[in-house]
């Protein structure tokens, strides 16, 4: 009879991280659930949804827009509010533990630093799902009549969860250097402005080099030309590559910026 074969221990070792980012990941989303916190920006981002949809849908000026372009406001304003929580919620995940000082029974728990930061990206990330659950009936209402809600709502959960996990990687990552939850907050606050503000800035100036820049660096630029293409200009996946690429290759870098700052968690922070 053959010798049982037995894991390798790089196997072993993906797998005890795996599944132990997976067992923090869900403590984390199950205390959020629970929490006024969490239960909260969910209310909040029902009613913002809310409130411009039925300015869209009733208004004079705003009712005299195509309806792609009703759907495109909807779904940009969906990842825009996935955006805000997620960097909110990551603030508090690792300087938020520090400064209540819980963070020491968490790293006396097997669970490595690696697995733990893992986690908390993975369950703030859960959050954007939420944000899209809730967001889905309006891109339905405002897509009535039209073939749109389908691919509106692909691309939505597509770009909203590349673009949400690497901004919750990043927040998470700062976080889990920084020294107090409030700080790494308005970290993540400025970041979402400096990403998010430009959209709102004429259609002259982001025909400039400026907006030529913003476009090719900001994630959620890319996010937005996409939607556009797909949802206003109705133009197909080749297309989308490159912006797809764009928001792969940044969740790719945050994370490898959170995985660098796990190994410094520590009691202090700021080091």
């Amino acid at each position: 009879m053959s010798a049982p074969r037995t894991l390798e221990p790089r196997a072993l070792e993906r797998s005890s991280f795996a599944r132990n980012s997976l067992r923090v990941a869900s403590k984390e989303v199950k205390e959020s659930l629970y929490a006024v916190r969490g239960s909260m920006w969910a209310v909040l981002a029902a009613l913002v949804l809310s409130l411009m949809s039925y300015l869209l849908l009733t208004d004079k000026e705003l009712s005299l827009l195509d309806q792609s372009e009703m759907l495109y406001i909807i779904t940009s304003l969906s990842i825009g509010l996935g955006l805000l929580v997620v960097g909110i919620l990551a603030g508090d995940a690792v300087a938020g533990e520090r400064e209540r000082a819980t963070l020491e029974s968490v790293l006396l728990t097997p669970v490595g630093r690696s697995s733990l930061v893992a986690g908390k990206i993975w369950a703030v990330v859960a959050s954007w799902f939420l944000i899209f659950a809730i967001s889905a009936p309006y891109i339905f209402v405002v897509s009535a009549g039209t073939s749109l809600s389908g691919p509106a709502l692909l691309y939505t959960f597509v770009l909203g969860t590349l673009c949400v996990a690497g901004f919750a990687a990043l927040t998470v990552g700062i976080s889990c250097l920084a020294s107090t939850g409030r700080g790494v907050t308005l970290a993540a606050l400025a970041i979402f402005i400096a990403m998010a503000a430009p959209t709102l800035l004429g259609s002259v100036l982001q025909k400039s080099w400026f907006g030529a820049i913003y476009n090719a660096l900001s994630p959620f630029a890319q996010v937005r030309l996409s939607l556009d293409s797909v949802i206003v200009d109705k133009e197909g996946l080749p297309v989308q590559l490159p912006h797809l690429s764009g928001l792969a290759a940044f969740v790719v870098v945050t994370g490898a910026f959170a995985a660098i700052a796990a190994r410094r968690v520590s009691l202090e922070g700021g080091e």
